[in-house]
This record gives C-alpha cells, structure tokens and sequence, in this order.
C-alpha cells in the first residue's frame, strides 16, 4: 500500500492541493468509510495543521512551506495526475517539479513499487507545451547518459530503466499517462 497515511502525508508528495482531492486519495487508500466523510476530516486536519504553522491554508488551496506555486491550471492538472498514483494499491514515492543536470525540470518523477518490483518515469503534464519543445525534452531525458544514476541517487534504490510519461500531448519515446495508469493497476 502506498505511504499515504494522513493529510499532511499526500500533501508532501503532491505540495499543492485542495483538501477534495486529498481526502479522495485517503478513502482510496481505504481511510474513511465514505469518500464524505473523507473530505470533511481532511479538511479539519488541513486546518489545524495550517492554524500550526505546519502548511500554508490558501484560497481554496494547501500547500506546502516549500511550495510557492499557485494554484493555476498546470498545477491542478499535475495534482490531478499525481493524485491517480497515489490512489493506486501501490507504494509511491513522487518528487514534483525535479530540476536535471541537463537543462530540463520535469513536473515530476515517481517511482512505483510493488513488492520487489517497480517502475519508475518522469512525467510531463503537456498544458501548453508546443509538441516541439515537449519532444526536445523527451528525447533528452531519453538520450540522457547519467539518467539512471541520477533516478538511483534520488530514491536511493536502483533504477535500471525509465520512462517518459506524458499527459495531454503525446510525443515519440514517450508513453500516455493513461496507458501507463491502466498498466499500474488504475484507471482514467
């Protein structure tokens, strides 16, 4: 099952999100009996975490200390995203907005593991990326030499292969986020 135990837990993963969406990936995890009643306590934990000084309590939104995003279109749609992964009956762990070495920052790398086996990918969200510039990054991430000891040193397990993943515009090397969610075990 994936680490996402509370409130505060999804939001370190996902660093910006409303408590709807947070508290639909606890009752996925099997938290709450009712997605409701989900929705309600996320809410009150949020805010009490907010009123501590633990995160920021935004309009319409959280996020996290470190987070200076708002809440605009790309980062809803990442949300979104990340939220599917985190619904799964996997263990996830998601690094959002990674810069690389080699002049790209992608909106996020995950690393999906179930028992010793795993999968890991960089994921863009195409929001109003040209197909041009989206395949640049692609085939660099793709052609990058260090790439899987970059993954390595960053989860600190060995990655011995990765994945483009897209969604919103799919482009060559790169698989659709949704293929990819339906290969994990989710839907879209």
């Amino acid at each position: 099952m994936n680490t996402v135990e509370n409130p505060l837990s999804v939001l370190n993963y996902l660093k910006i999100s409303d408590a709807k969406t947070i508290g639909d990936i606890l009752h996925a995890q099997g938290n709450w009996g009712n997605p409701h009643s989900a929705r309600v306590q996320t809410q009150k934990q949020l805010n009490a975490l907010a009123d501590l000084g633990k995160i920021e309590k935004c309009d319409g939104f959280y996020r996290t200390l470190d987070c200076k995003s708002e809440y605009g279109e790309h980062a809803k749609k990442l949300t979104q995203v990340l939220s599917e992964i985190l619904k799964l009956p996997l263990t996830s762990t998601i690094y959002r907005e990674v810069s690389f070495p080699i002049g790209h920052r992608a909106d996020a790398v995950v690393l999906c593991q179930k028992e010793n086996k795993g999968t890991c990918f960089i994921l863009e969200v195409a929001h109003h990326e040209t197909f041009e510039y989206l395949q640049r990054k692609a085939n660099a991430y793709l052609n990058w030499k260090e790439g899987r000891q970059f993954l390595t040193n960053l989860f600190k397990v060995k990655i011995p292969h990765y994945s483009i993943a897209t969604e919103g515009k799919e482009v060559s090397g790169a698989v659709a986020f949704s293929n990819l969610l339906t290969f994990l075990g989710g839907s879209k």
